[in-house]
């Protein structure tokens, strides 16, 4: 689902997003940057796991069982 917004950016912000992002429109930049910074919360996110998680298992018998 998506949600229109309107929100005013600087021009010479917008057009280093476009270039950095390869984007050929405005929104796509602005949604690549969002998803960008997103994406990048969750792996950090999951960084800050390592380490602090107990793995019990097996992954050859798991494996061995998908086939």
């Amino acid at each position: 689902m998506m949600k229109e917004i309107f929100v005013s950016l600087d021009e010479n912000d917008l057009e280093r997003l476009k270039g950095w992002f390869h984007s050929t429109s405005e929104n796509e930049a602005v949604r690549s940057a969002i998803a960008y910074l997103l994406n990048n919360k969750v792996y950090r996110d999951l960084l800050e796991l390592e380490g602090k998680i107990q793995w019990e298992g097996n992954l050859d018998e798991m494996r061995e069982e998908r086939l």
